[in-house]
């Protein structure tokens, strides 16, 4: 079964908390019984210390002898630490031993600090143990010291309800950090879910067709907020591209509607009897039909470039050259329009291009200039050597490009003025192609303008 990309982070969340917590409830009961271990055994090796100096401090040198008082104090004091006392002088006047005074309260001690023992560690290994240690005063051996206890070590009902209040505490603070764990995952899941989630539902409603909608939920996390703005800019990309399709479908329409109708118009015409197939009337049907395979090429044209379906014959050549054919090409319109016609450029022009297909670029451009251009105007092409790039710049002194114009400049059948389309003729795909071309040459293009000040077309390729 499939999970939500919430549940599982709160799961995880869940799991690892859970997880640390169990590690250090491990790692500390590791570490306490290690700590009380060395702190028993020392406690232990203390009490020895302190019993020692006690007994050393009952014998009197005079009569070689414990004081016995002394001895069952300290005896009885030492069984209630859980350690057995034996005490032995060297002429065995004295033999003084708990276990024969108090044999069942020794009994008790030792098997009370075994059940102990066991009830905290039931795998403890531990058994009854005896030291033996010498007496001496002033450098002289007066006895032996039998130690016994339970042994390797032993904890007292304190040490031993100090470490049981501090495994519940641990209980407690581990369920308290698991819960604060579980709450943080609930939240930060939310965080990083929610914005996926408006994402899913976003792309789900573009693949719908609802090209255009935004995801509305930020993240703070960078890469999810980068996923956000992506499929924000996609949404409008393929809005803008439903429209340009929208507007393709329209344009071509339009375009193909006016050579059909005029055939159409002229062959019933013809058929019908009203006019006579003569000579003149046939060349203007084989006109609109030359002008409709003349769109049809465009249209291929365009394709085949866009989708670099087209090879380009590139060679090196002086575009000065390319440039003054092109200027012949329209020297006899710039006259009837008494524009004139200027080439900036050094003594070498060094291009290394498919020479008719950046002619076609320039015819585009120069022809485009000399349309919106008016009379006595100039129009320049400009040639610049930038490091591995080189420039060519058609700039005009006409009536210049809106500034909301220029981004849809190179889109196909874009017109800046619509009302002027019967007069520079064409279907508005003359810059499309123009891009086209550049860009299959590895270079740029862009438009820069003015109102009223002219326009500026800039041709970026590389050396």
């Amino acid at each position: 079964m499939k999970r939500t990309l919430k549940n599982t982070l709160i799961v995880s969340y869940s799991v690892i908390a859970l997880f640390i917590v169990l590690a250090l409830s491990f790692l500390f009961n590791f570490t306490a019984d290690k700590i009380f271990e060395q702190y028993a055994k020392k406690q232990q090796k203390n009490q020895i210390e302190q019993i020692m100096t006690q007994i050393d401090q009952l014998y009197n040198p005079e009569s070689g002898l414990y004081d016995m008082e002394g001895l069952e104090l300290i005896g009885y004091a030492a069984l209630q630490n859980g350690i057995i006392i034996h005490v032995q002088t060297t002429n065995r006047e004295i033999d003084w031993d708990i276990k024969s005074h108090r044999a069942e309260e020794c009994k008790i001690v030792l098997q009370h600090a075994e059940n102990v023992m066991h009830k905290k560690y039931p795998n403890f290994k531990g058994s009854y143990l005896e030291d033996t240690y010498t007496l001496k005063n002033e450098g002289a051996v007066t006895g032996t010291l039998k130690i016994g206890y339970y042994g390797p070590y032993s904890l007292n009902d304190d040490e031993l309800e100090l470490l049981r209040n501090l495994n519940k505490s641990l209980v407690f603070i581990g369920g308290a950090a698991l819960f604060i764990v579980i709450v943080l995952g609930v939240v930060i899941a939310r965080t990083v879910s929610e914005p996926i989630t408006n994402v899913i539902d976003v792309a789900q409603r573009i693949a719908g067709g609802e090209y255009g909608v935004q995801a509305e939920k930020r993240s703070p996390v960078v890469e999810t907020d980068k996923m956000i703005e992506s499929i924000n800019e996609m949404s409008k990309a393929l809005e803008m591209e439903e429209k340009q399709k929208r507007q393709i479908t329209s344009d071509v329409a339009h375009e193909l509607r006016t050579p059909l109708t005029n055939l159409q118009s002229h062959m019933e015409a013809m058929i019908d009897g009203v006019w006579e197939a003569t000579t003149d009337r046939l060349e203007s049907c084989h006109g609109e039909i030359l002008r409709l395979v003349g769109i049809v090429e465009q249209l291929k044209e365009l394709y085949d470039l866009e989708n670099r379906k087209q090879t380009l014959d590139k060679s090196k050549f002086e575009f000065w050259d390319l440039c003054k054919a092109v200027f012949r090409d329209f020297e006899i319109m710039a006259k009837e329009e008494q524009i004139n016609l200027f080439m900036i450029m050094p003594e070498a022009t060094p291009v290394y291009a498919d020479f008719y297909r950046l002619k076609q670029c320039m015819v585009n451009l120069i022809s485009n200039a000399l349309a919106y251009t008016p009379m006595g105007g100039h129009i320049s092409v400009e040639y610049r050597s930038r490091g591995k790039q080189i420039q060519i710049i058609v700039s005009d002194s006409g009536i210049g490009i809106p500034e909301e114009e220029l981004p849809h400049l190179f889109d196909r059948f874009y017109r800046v003025d619509k009302s002027r389309s019967k007069k520079t003729g064409g279907m508005g795909i003359g810059l499309s192609i123009t891009k086209a071309i550049i860009e299959n040459h590895g270079g740029n293009i862009f438009a820069e303008s003015q109102k009223g000040f002219g326009a500026v077309f800039t041709i970026i390729l590389p050396q």
